[in-house]
């Protein structure tokens, strides 16, 4: 029953922090504070495009700009293949030894291999706020008709008449 309670009482944590996590989308104060935090790297609009992108990834428009986001993902997925390569490499050559550059050598190069040194983190957590497809709204006739013009819109394209 203790085991219980104390899995019940980690899984109502979790969630908790997955609210937190949802609510900062919609409070820019919030997201500022993670960004302070180093909890986030994109600002505050670059986080809300990339999510647009994610979630409309099938419309034409948002397919290149899909495929860009994903090739910067494999960017750093690669940056941390090298690194763990390397970690290994120096592993097996110096051994715990401080490393060449008066660096803690192994110890050191084995922390570059975390979440914490990805550039690009806020595109991996994007599949955080994943919703089901029927939850996502339908674009809006004007953003839709904005988006698969050619011509050059200003604000003003936004406002209507009738307001």
């Amino acid at each position: 029953a203790k085991q219980e309670s104390e899995e019940k009482e980690d899984l109502l944590a979790e969630l908790q922090k997955q609210k937190e996590i949802l609510i900062s989308l919609f409070d820019e104060k919030r997201h500022e504070h993670l960004l302070g935090k180093g909890e986030r790297r994109l600002s505050y609009k670059a986080l809300k495009g990339a999510l647009m992108i994610y979630f409309y990834r099938e419309e034409p428009r948002f397919q290149v700009p899909f495929q860009l986001l994903t090739s910067l993902m494999d960017i750093d997925v690669l940056m941390t293949k090298w690194r763990y390569n390397h970690v290994c490499m120096v592993h097996r050559m110096i051994g715990s030894k401080a490393g060449t550059g008066g660096s803690s050598g192994y110890q050191y190069l084995r922390s570059t291999v975390s979440d914490r040194y990805k550039v690009f983190v806020d595109l991996f957590n994007l599949s955080t706020y994943l919703v089901p497809r029927h939850w996502i709204p339908k674009m809006n006739p004007t953003i839709h008709k904005f988006l698969y013009t050619a011509e050059y819109c200003d604000s003003s394209y936004f406002s209507s008449d009738d307001s």
